[in-house]
């Protein structure tokens, strides 16, 4: 199991990595996969039926398309998908005549477009466009892959306390606090090799700060699944599970560094 989850996480991680070196349209087409998957598998674990699922698949790939493209999806267009990811579920319901589930499906739908296009795929794109974006984004992944291989190998072998076992039992202060650490060697190494002109105080301030919403947004994915009584969110990425599962942390942790670099280290 464990052998299987390194393998993984390598092959995904050098996929990713060359992807990001290459031009602004490849990692659009990434995010475009990543922000489809991801609503395929939460609309699996929402238990939507086919014209919800479509609506947060196509809603969340046009929000994304919508920070890329602006000229194409202007803001006010931005505003009527928002308008129209409320509305249409409504619609949708009404016709199904099923008032029991109603409000679970209207609000589980509504949360999948805002949670995995507007708060992930969006934000991705956004913080790839800035100043020096592809360095930030190898930030994002030194962050939280950095935290994430630090909470599951010291928690994996000395997590003793646990944090909220009733969300995620596998998750213990011990493996949260060796977390940190190792996302602050991460951002400390990409900052020395690929954003020298950040300041080193900058730096540690995302690898805590990042890292504590990256475990709420890990919690926060928990959550959900528990909720919905489901283990994993997929299985198209052995020993890890699914998309979500993957980047749940991530979730998170991309607006917030986004406007940190925008209204505060490029400001």
């Amino acid at each position: 199991m464990f052998l299987t989850r390194v393998l993984s996480a390598i092959v995904f991680g050098v996929i990713v990595v060359l992807i990001v070196l290459d031009g602004l349209w490849l990692f659009f087409g990434l995010v475009s996969i990543v922000a489809i998957l991801s609503a395929i598998e939460f609309s699996q674990i929402a238990k939507l039926n086919l014209a919800l699922k479509l609506l947060v698949i196509s809603f969340s790939w046009l929000i994304c398309l919508s920070a890329l493209k602006p000229e194409w999806i202007s803001v006010n267009l931005i505003h009527l998908i928002l308008c129209l990811a409320i509305c249409l579920p409504f619609f949708i319901e009404i016709l199904r005549k099923e008032p029991n589930t109603a409000l679970l499906n209207i609000s589980s739908t509504l949360l999948g477009i805002l949670y995995i296009g507007w708060l992930f795929g969006r934000h991705l794109i956004l913080l790839r466009m800035m100043p020096d974006g592809r360095n930030l984004i190898f930030l994002l992944a030194g962050i939280t892959w950095g935290g994430d291989i630090g909470a599951y190998l010291i928690g994996k072998k000395f997590g003793k306390h646990k944090v909220i076992p009733a969300i995620s039992p596998g998750k213990s202060w011990e493996g949260n606090i060796a977390g940190i650490v190792f996302s602050c060697i991460g951002a400390l190494i990409i900052r020395h090799f690929l954003l020298p002109n950040i300041w080193i105080p900058h730096i540690l301030i995302l690898g805590i700060g990042l890292t504590i919403v990256g475990q709420i947004g890990d919690l926060a994915e928990s959550l959900l699944k528990r909720g919905a009584n489901v283990k994993d969110s997929g299985k198209i990425m052995p020993g890890h599970g699914g998309i979500l599962d993957r980047c749940d942390s991530m979730i998170f942790i991309t607006p917030f560094l986004y406007y940190y670099a925008f209204y505060i280290i490029y400001l």
